[in-house]
C-alpha cells in the first residue's frame, strides 16, 4: 500500500527551494582559481555565482493545505479538509541538497517536519525520512528550460507520528493512524514539485500522505508502474513515467508528475485521456520478454478494458492531488491481476492509441535508498547496502535476476558556461578508479522480491583533485531481454570520500584551512552575511555555535555544512580543532 490508494490525504500550494548556486559549477571548488565574482549574481554577460549565489540551501512550505481527505471515492465533508501543512513548525527550516556539484539530479530533503494543523492545534507530526527527488521530467512546462520546465518527486515515508485527539474527529486520519500502528509507525508520502522559478526560489507543490505497509520500501511505490518506451522522459503524447496500484476492486494512478504542463501551470490538453488494460497478453519466455500490445499502437476497441476517465482537465485536478481512482468490474479485476494498465486515447473510428502503458510483463525494479555518502579508511574498504526490490503485477517476485554494472569512465559535467569570464579549471572525470568500488552481480531476489547488494568501497585516492572524493554510478536492470528501460537518471550513485586522517591536535593551515575556504568561497551566505571560515581567528570566536552545529546528525536541519559534503574524517578534524 502507499499514498496512491485509500485512504488517503492530498494537499498543495507553493514550496520555496533557496538553494545556493555557487557551487552548482564543479570549477568553483577550485580555490586556487576561485574569482570574487563568482559570488555575485549571474548577468546576461556572465554567470558568475549563478542564480542564487546567497541561498541558504533552506526548502520551505508556503499556504499549503488539504484539498481532500478520501477514505472512500468521493468522500466528503471530513474535517481534516481545509488544514495547513506546515514545515518546521517550531524548528529550523529543513535543507535541500545535491549529493554532488557532479551530480544534481538527485537533490535530496533533510531535516522536514510535516505538521497538520488548523493554525492553533496540531492534529498530526511527523518526520519525513531523508529521501532525494526522482522521476525528474524536463521540458514538461512549455515555453521553459533547465529547472522551471521541471517536475519531480520526492516519496519518503513519515516516522515519529504523533496525534492530538483532535485528529479523532476525521475519519481519513483514524484510518492513516490505525494503519501506521500496525505498520511500524510510518505513513508513505508523496511531494511533486513543478513550475519552480528561479526568481522567486518558488513553485507549485501537491502532494499526498497514505498507508505504508511492512515490507515495502521507503522512497518508492513498489506496485505497478507506466514506462516510456524507449526510455525517455515523456511519451509522443507528452506522458511521463507514472505509478499505479490495484487495491479493493480500485485502481489509482498517480499522474502528479506524468501530465504535460502550459506556460501558465495548468494541465495541457492532449485529448480525452482514458484508464485501460489491454486484452492481449505480454510473453516471457525463458529469458526474454515480449510486448502484447506497445506503445504507440493503434487498436480496435475490442482488443482493451476502458476503465474510466483520467479527468485531467477539471478545475484544480493537479492540485488536488493529481491521483486518480478507478473502480474495477469483475472483468478487469480478473484481467487486471496480469495484463497491462494502459492511458489510451481515441483515434476515431472506434480506435485507441496507446499513449503509454505498464512495463513489459508488468516487471519492476528499483533501488530504495540510491544515494550513498561513503568515507573508507586510509586501509581496507567501507560497506554499505544497497536494497533492491523487484514485482511482477504489483507482487513480490521471487528468483528475479537483476544484473548490475559501474558506468564508464567519463567527465562528469557539472560545469556552466567556456567564456572569458567562467572558470577555466578542468571538469573532473567521475567513475575512475573503477576498482575502489566492488559490488556482486547479478543477484537474486528472495520470497519477498527483494535483494541485498554489498557496496564496498575503499580510498579513492582524491582523482578528481580539487575537490573531495568520486562519484561512481551503478546502473541496474532485470537480467532479461526485451524488458521496459528504466527512467532516465534511475541509477545508483556513490559519494565515496576521500580517506582523511588529521592528527590527534590538527593544525589549522594544514589540516583545516583548505576545505574550509572552499566553504568560504561557495556559500557567501555565510562568509559575506555571518561570518568568515577561512579566518581561524573569527572561527575560535564562534567555536561554541560551531561545534554544536558540527555535530548534528545528518538528517537535522542546523548539521553544517548544509550541503552534507564534507567527509566523517574532515568532520571530525574541524571538531577536534574546534
Amino acid at each position: 500500500m502507499s499514498y496512491c490508494s485509500l485512504p488517503r490525504l492530498t494537499f498543495s500550494g507553493l514550496f520555496q527551494a533557496d538553494v545556493s548556486t555557487v557551487n552548482n559549477d564543479v570549477r568553483h571548488y577550485d580555490v586556487s582559481n576561485f574569482e570574487p565574482a563568482y559570488q555575485l549574481p549571474q548577468t546576461a554577460g556572465a554567470l558568475n555565482g549563478w542564480w542564487n549565489p546567497e541561498g541558504s540551501g533552506a526548502f520551505r512550505l508556503i499556504n499549503v493545505r488539504v484539498a481532500t481527505a478520501l477514505t472512500a471515492p468521493g468522500t466528503t465533508g471530513d474535517p481534516a479538509l481545509g488544514l495547513f501543512v506546515n514545515a518546521q513548525a517550531g524548528a529550523s527550516s529543513a535543507k535541500l541538497v545535491d549529493l554532488d556539484p557532479q551530480f544534481q539530479m538527485g537533490s535530496a530533503l533533510f531535516g522536514l517536519t510535516l505538521v497538520l494543523t488548523d493554525g492553533q492545534t496540531e492534529w498530526m507530526r511527523g518526520t519525513y525520512a531523508s529521501a532525494a527527488f526522482r522521476d525528474i521530467y524536463f521540458g514538461r512546462k512549455a515555453g521553459g528550460g533547465g529547472s522551471g520546465s521541471a517536475s519531480a518527486k520526492f516519496t519518503s515515508v513519515l516516522t515519529d507520528l504523533t496525534w492530538d485527539a483532535a485528529a479523532d474527529a476525521s475519519q481519513v486520519l483514524m484510518a492513516l493512524k490505525a494503519g501506521a500502528n500496525a505498520n511500524g509507525g510510518k505513513l508513505s508520502v508523496n511531494l511533486m514539485t513543478y513550475g519552480f522559478s528561479t526568481g522567486r526560489t518558488q513553485g507549485g507543490l501537491t502532494g499526498a500522505i497514505g498507508l505504508w505497509q511492512n515490507g515495502d520500501p521507503d522512497s518508492f511505490v513498489s506496485t505497478r508502474r507506466l514506462a516510456v518506451a524507449n526510455g525517455a522522459m515523456a511519451t509522443a503524447a507528452g506522458i511521463g513515467f507514472c505509478d499505479a496500484e490495484v487495491q479493493d476492486n480500485l485502481l489509482s494512478l498517480d499522474l502528479s508528475n506524468a501530465l504535460p504542463l502550459q506556460a501558465d501551470n495548468s494541465l495541457r490538453n492532449i485529448g480525452d485521456l482514458q484508464a485501460a488494460i489491454l486484452r492481449t497478453p505480454d510473453s516471457v519466455v525463458a529469458t526474454t520478454t515480449t510486448a502484447g500490445i506497445s506503445e504507440g499502437q493503434t487498436v480496435p476497441q475490442a482488443q482493451i478494458k476502458l476503465l474510466g476517465e483520467v479527468g485531467y482537465l477539471t478545475a484544480n485536478w493537479l492540485q488536488g492531488g493529481g491521483l486518480v481512482d478507478l473502480p474495477l468490474d469483475a472483468e478487469a479485476e480478473n484481467l487486471i491481476a496480469d495484463h497491462p494498465i494502459a492511458l489510451v486515447l481515441p483515434q476515431g473510428g472506434g480506435n485507441w492509441l496507446v499513449a503509454i502503458r505498464e512495463t513489459i510483463g508488468g516487471l519492476l525494479v528499483r533501488a530504495d535508498q540510491f544515494e550513498f555518502r561513503m568515507d573508507p579508511p586510509k586501509t581496507g574498504a567501507v560497506q554499505d547496502r544497497l536494497r533492491l526490490r523487484a514485482t511482477r503485477w504489483g507482487k513480490p517476485f521471487q528468483g528475479a535476476g537483476v544484473g548490475l554494472s559501474m558506468q564508464p569512465r567519463q567527465s562528469g559535467g557539472g560545469g556552466g558556461g567556456t567564456g572569458p569570464t567562467d572558470p577555466s579549471s578542468p571538469i573532473p572525470d567521475v567513475n575512475f578508479p573503477a576498482d575502489r568500488v566492488t559490488f556482486a552481480s547479478p543477484v537474486l531476489t528472495g520470497a519477498d522480491g527483494w535483494a541485498e547488494v554489498v557496496l564496498a568501497a575503499s580510498d579513492p585516492g582524491n582523482p578528481r583533485g580539487y575537490i573531495d572524493g568520486q562519484l561512481y554510478t551503478i546502473d541496474y536492470q532485470f537480467a532479461l531481454t526485451g524488458v521496459s528501460p528504466v527512467a532516465p537518471l534511475d541509477s545508483v550513485v556513490l559519494h565515496v570520500r576521500d580517506a582523511f586522517e588529521a592528527a590527534d591536535r590538527p593544525d589549522w593551515q594544514q589540516d583545516i584551512a583548505p576545505f574550509m575556504r572552499q566553504y568560504d568561497n561557495l556559500y557567501p551566505i555565510m562568509s559575506k552575511w555571518l561570518f568568515s571560515l577561512s579566518d581561524p581567528d573569527v572561527v575560535k570566536e564562534h567555536a561554541t555555535l560551531l561545534s554544536f552545529a558540527f555535530e548534528r546528525p545528518l538528517d537535522d536541519p542546523n548539521h553544517m555544512p548544509a550541503t552534507r559534503d564534507l567527509s566523517e574524517g574532515k568532520r571530525r578534524a574541524v571538531l577536534a580543532w574546534l
